[in-house]
């Protein structure tokens, strides 16, 4: 009897110090190694106002057909420890290009425009082990977005409307966003997890609520800025695949696709244009492009 409580209390001593040798083999074989990436690729962009602006009882809609951008990503993540760590994001767009938009009432359109796009966005997102490959991510992101519409022109059937030349504002009319958010989201990840060659992947789910925005557009309460606070939220996916080629260096083709919502803001003022509010804008996103990712 004896001999039996003796192996009952030395297997008891054993078996905390057994799973603690096995926990933290399986943590030491997926701990995450920092690193810095570098990726390009074309942004597509979908933007669409739902306007104040009326003729009549009918209200104008904008919709632009696929804007069109080269844009670069680069960033770091950056380890703290096995459990914690934190990534550090920027991502611009590059040269100039323009696509096509149009002005409809129903389904009529009644004036063509081109419109240029410029966005930057910065981003700090802290990172916690959940799972294996499992995390945790809160932060906050930085965002800026610039369009110009210009060359507009009224389409034949503007006249049915009682639209002419001195309905809309003429030349170039520019509006200016930038955003502050706070983020937070989950990813499974296993890129420097591991250090033999291999298939590795990324993917994050990530959701964000507006908490402040400084608004300027020439065409608006003639041209002033002003700041407006939670009206907004942003939700985008975050997806990575590719091929570790040693301890330091990978290629991934990457995939980000966004959506980002801006509600109308009501303010009294009114200029010559009749514009009383800006309007309600929706921007959904689609960025394809080719990674390299090094950890030293």
């Amino acid at each position: 009897m004896l001999n039996k409580r003796c192996l009952n209390l030395l297997f008891l001593l054993i078996l905390p110090m057994s799973i603690n040798c096995f926990a933290t083999e399986v943590v030491n074989k997926y701990a995450r190694e920092g690193y810095s990436f570098f990726g390009a690729g074309y942004d597509f962009l979908d933007y669409e106002e739902n306007t104040a602006l009326k003729i009549g009882l009918d209200t104008i809609d904008i919709e632009t057909n696929s804007a069109l951008n080269f844009t670069q990503q680069s960033g770091a993540y950056v380890a703290v420890n096995n459990d914690w760590g934190f990534y550090l994001v920027t991502a611009s767009t590059l040269g100039d290009s323009s696509s096509d938009e149009t002005w409809d009432i129903g389904a009529i359109t009644v004036r063509a425009n081109k419109v240029s796009f410029d966005r930057q966005r910065l981003g700090f997102l802290a990172s916690r082990r959940f799972s294996r490959i499992g995390y945790f991510l809160f932060g906050a992101q930085y965002g800026s977005t610039e369009f110009n519409r210009f060359a507009a022109k009224l389409t034949p059937q503007a006249a049915d409307f009682g639209i002419d030349e001195n309905t809309f504002s003429a030349g170039t009319v520019s509006e200016k966003v930038w955003d502050l958010s706070l983020a937070g989201g989950y990813e499974w990840n296993t890129i420097f997890t591991q250090k033999e060659p291999g298939w590795r992947y990324q993917l994050q789910l990530i959701a964000g609520v507006t908490v402040i925005s400084h608004i300027t557009n020439t065409d608006v309460n003639e041209g002033s800025s002003f700041s407006e606070s939670f009206n907004g939220f942003q939700v985008r996916l975050n997806w990575a695949y590719g091929y570790q080629f040693n301890d330091n260096m990978m290629i991934a083709f990457s995939l980000e696709a966004g959506f980002s919502r801006r509600n109308a803001i009501n303010r009294d003022f009114s200029d010559a244009s009749g514009i009383v509010e800006f309007p309600e804008s929706n921007l959904f996103y689609f960025y394809p492009s080719l990674v390299a990712l090094w950890s030293f």
